[in-house]
C-alpha cells in the first residue's frame, strides 16, 4: 500500500478538484510533480488546451507531468516513454525495448542512465519487470 505525506495528499486533492481526473499515484521527480491518472482520465486532465494544467503549474509552483496508467505493462511503458515511440516486447520477467540506433538508445538511457533508472523505478511500482534495451 502506498502512503503519502500531507503535502502529496494536498497535491492529489488539488489536481483532482481542478481537472476532474482521478489520480492513481503522485510523486516528486526532480523538477516535475508527476501524476499517474486512472485509465481514460488523461483527456479530462488535458481539456481546454491544457489550461487546467497551466493553472496547476502556477498554484503548485511546479511543472506538472501526467502519465496515464494502463493494466497492460507494454502500454504503460509506452505512456512513460511518450512522446518517443518504440517497439516493446514482453517476456517472463522482463520487458524489451527495441531501438533503431544509438541516438534512440541514448534517449532512453539518458546521462549516466538517469532516464532508464527513473523509468524502471516507476514501472517497478506496478509491475515487477526488468527493462532491457537493445
Amino acid at each position: 500500500m502506498i502512503q503519502y505525506d500531507a503535502q502529496t495528499i494536498g497535491y492529489i486533492n488539488l489536481f483532482e478538484k481542478n481537472t476532474g481526473a482521478k489520480v492513481k499515484d503522485c510523486f516528486n521527480e526532480e523538477e516535475f510533480l508527476v501524476f499517474v491518472v486512472q485509465p481514460q482520465n488523461l483527456k479530462k486532465a488535458l481539456e481546454n488546451h491544457g489550461q487546467k494544467i497551466q493553472r496547476l503549474n502556477l498554484l503548485t509552483k511546479r511543472r506538472i507531468k501526467i502519465i496515464e496508467f494502463n493494466e497492460d505493462p507494454k502500454k504503460f511503458l509506452l505512456n512513460l516513454l511518450y512522446p518517443l515511440k518504440y517497439e516493446i516486447e514482453l517476456s517472463d520477467n522482463s520487458i524489451l525495448i527495441k531501438t533503431k540506433d544509438t541516438k534512440e538508445k541514448g534517449q532512453i538511457f539518458g546521462r549516466e542512465k538517469t532516464n532508464l533508472k527513473r523509468i524502471q523505478g516507476i514501472l517497478n511500482k506496478y509491475y515487477k519487470l526488468e527493462i532491457k534495451v537493445v
